[in-house]
């Protein structure tokens, strides 16, 4: 098996490459084979198996979650934007956006800005037999997260453990599942996500087409991804895809990228997150 270590080519930061689109020009390897990069102080880059996930489990999760994916502008920097949403009236409202993309969430989700409460996503809930389907996919990829990268995985496993069992999917170390359908992600530094753990990506390919490889800009390297082959990589590097090219009419590259979302633990029962719901609302509780 494979093991490089890789230097970092902006040791004073690589900010400025926030919101780019990347292009084979953005690296120097491909990584095509099983492989460990490290960099040179020894922190783990990334893992990645070639046919390390059964097709069936693949497609089944496939299948399972590709209605999940809608057309949003909620992927800000990923998307290649970050910016202020507009009202209808022309006034600029304090939400940050993104460019439109299709991508969508399954599982779970902690308060934020918008929605001020735990709850279930509206895939989830809304269909909840193929969240279901789905779980056996989610399941392998926590199997190999704790064989591929175990001290990451025990400290996430853990924190998820003393979540609210109804805000975990099965009995994994992830409460969230992000599904994006023909997207280039363009420099981004995932958020939202538990710090100390590790993250993952998986993808089902149909049609033909070359690049969308995931990439570490700052380390010029690139990793070619394909059905069954899984990926560990430090998500809170700089990290984008590289630009779809040749592709053929039919061509469909669906990613999954499974995380603990790092609130999740402050989540309380789900009938006292509903009463929340009600006040939030309502201004109150009862009349």
């Amino acid at each position: 098996m494979k093991t490089i270590k890789l230097k970092n080519f902006y040791p004073s930061g690589a900010s400025h490459l926030k919101s780019k689109f990347l292009t084979n020009k953005d690296f120097d390897i491909l990584i095509t084979e099983d492989c460990d990069g490290f960099d040179l102080y020894g922190n783990l880059l990334f893992k990645f198996r070639k046919n390390a996930i059964p097709f069936d489990i693949l497609k089944q999760g496939y299948e399972a979650f590709k209605g999940s994916i809608q057309l949003t502008d909620g992927r800000g920097a990923a998307s290649g934007s970050s910016h202020k949403r507009i009202r209808k009236d022309g006034s600029i409202s304090n939400i940050t956006v993104g460019n439109k993309v299709h991508s969508g969430n399954v599982g779970f989700m902690d308060s934020n800005a918008m929605i001020p409460y735990c709850r279930q996503t509206n895939f989830a809930k809304n269909y909840f037999d193929d969240y279901k389907n789905g779980i056996p996919f989610v399941e392998y990829v926590d199997k190999k997260y704790k064989e591929l990268c175990p001290a990451y995985y025990e400290k996430q496993i853990a924190i998820a453990r003393g979540t609210n069992i109804n805000y975990r999917i099965s009995d994994t170390a992830f409460t969230t599942v992000t599904v994006n359908k023909n997207f280039q992600t363009a420099v981004h530094q995932d958020s939202g996500d538990y710090r100390d753990g590790f993250g993952n990506l998986i993808v089902y390919r149909e049609g033909s087409y070359d690049g969308a490889y995931f990439c570490l800009p700052e380390y010029r390297v690139a990793i070619d991804l394909h059905n069954t082959d899984i990926l560990f990589a430090d998500v809170h590097s700089w990290h984008g895809n590289t630009n779809f090219n040749n592709c053929s009419e039919d061509y469909l590259r669906i990613s999954f990228v499974m995380y603990y979302r790092e609130n999740m633990i402050k989540c309380k029962q789900p009938s006292d997150e509903l009463k929340y719901i009600k006040q939030a609302k309502n201004g109150f509780l009862t009349l």
